[in-house]
């Protein structure tokens, strides 16, 4: 039995773990993700804990086959640094692949966190046996993985993947980066969330739609949309519909054989959500491609970012 370490890098928190080559994961950590001045300390409080993990898992060196390492942004596989990340300040051109193969002798990867997930899927998901599939989640962004070939698309500037920034509405709302009408403006977690405050004009009205934390989420239009309220229902049809619309300049690109759907705006999409997703996706794309893909949803649940890690080293 072969293992690796596996590191998930995010903008609140790092999540380390160590696991088998069948997926299952044998010790686990969590620390807080530390910014600006403060990354490198971060980085010297990481490899204590993966000494701890080590440790606690008590493997012999040998059968450990590397380190993976997915995070955020437009990662150069090839160098191993730390790109430049708006939800990691202060730790772009960090040499991380370096630091932690100094650190324990063995081999490091780094990666995209989507493109990871996408491996995960491959090793030990939906896309097991699949040659052509693309991995996505809807979450707070939207983002993705593409499989083509059995091999991972990573593009010649390491940003194939990136669905939620394809253009959906030409002359569409402005986006955090300054992109106009792009998917991720439309169907994410946040973009529910933001169509929502759009149509309430006062902050009572807006009371049923926080959550625990007081703020606006789909999580909590989630909620209401399951007791009928018809705004929710609303922002959810909406981010259903262009969704489909993405799916299917997918399906009409890449023809691939499955779609992986995952992240947390998922789980709190009511029917009307799925129903218009489906119409639209099959409206919008080609019969040959809709009819040859299988649209499904990752059973990886929250291990999604633990196990593609993990794939990073299990994968040649």
């Amino acid at each position: 039995m072969r293992y690796a370490i596996g590191i998930d890098i995010g903008g609140t928190k790092i999540s380390a773990s160590i696991g088998n080559e069948r997926g299952k994961i044998l010790a686990h950590c969590e620390i807080r993700t530390l910014k600006g001045r403060h990354a490198a300390l971060c980085v010297r409080k990481l490899l204590e804990a993966l000494e701890g993990l080590l440790a606690e898992a008590d493997i012999p060196k040998a059968r450990i086959r590397g380190i993976g390492v997915c995070l955020p942004g437009a990662v150069n596989t090839a160098k191993g640094v730390v790109p430049v990340s708006p939800h990691l300040e202060g730790w772009a051109g960090f040499p991380l692949a370096e630091k932690l193969s100094r650190k324990f002798r063995l081999p490091v990867r780094l990666a995209n966190d989507a493109n990871a997930a996408a491996l995960a899927e491959k090793l030990f998901g939906a896309g097991r046996g699949v040659a052509h599939f693309i991995y996505m989640t809807v979450s707070t962004g939207v983002g993705g993985g593409i499989v083509s070939n059995g091999k991972l698309l990573e593009g010649v500037s390491f940003v194939a993947g990136e669905v939620g920034h394809m253009t959906v509405e030409p002359r569409g709302e402005k986006w955090k980066l300054g992109e106009v009408g792009v998917l991720e403006a439309y169907a994410s977690g946040t973009a529910v969330a933001r169509y929502v405050r759009s149509r309430v004009g006062t902050p009572a009205g807006l009371k049923k739609y926080r959550d625990p934390g007081g703020q606006v989420s789909a999580r909590a239009i989630g909620a209401q949309a399951a007791r009928g309220d018809r705004l929710a229902l609303g922002a959810y049809e909406r981010a259903g519909f262009y969704l489909g619309v993405g799916v299917a300049n997918l399906l009409n690109i890449l023809n691939p054989g499955k779609i992986i759907l995952g992240g947390g705006m998922l789980k709190s999409a009511p029917p009307v959500f799925w129903k218009t997703f489906r119409k639209t996706c099959r409206q919008k794309s080609w019969k040959q491609a809709y009819r040859a893909v299988r649209i499904v949803r990752t059973t990886l649940g929250d291990r999604v970012g633990n196990l593609g890690a993990l794939a990073l080293a299990f994968e040649p």
